[in-house]
């Protein structure tokens, strides 16, 4: 089940960035929110199945905007993210609040 709120890091050259990513599914719908660095970030994309979706959207940061398109997996409560952007490709984990 995709449906939940994840406790999630990115490990970066300048250290680890934490937030929080909200997904929720609505037929084979994906909508959700990107939480972090004092900000928040809407996506939508599309269910795979029940524990896969990919979604795109544009995060603003003062470094400028960075649009990305992401792939999700959700297994045993972990989140995978893989995030392709205008910046490079980042894995990202996270784990159900």
């Amino acid at each position: 089940m995709l449906d939940g709120k994840y406790n999630a890091s990115l490990n970066t050259p300048i250290g680890a960035i934490n937030g929080v990513i909200t997904l929720n599914t609505n037929g084979n719908e994906v909508i959700g929110v990107l939480e972090t660095m004092g900000m928040k970030n809407n996506f939508r994309g599309n269910k795979i199945n029940e524990q896969q979706c990919k979604f795109s959207g544009n995060f603003s940061t003062p470094l400028g905007n960075i649009n990305y398109m992401a792939t999700c997996t959700v297994n045993n409560n972990v989140l995978e993210l893989m995030a392709n952007t205008n910046k490079g490709s980042f894995k990202i984990m996270g784990k159900r609040m």
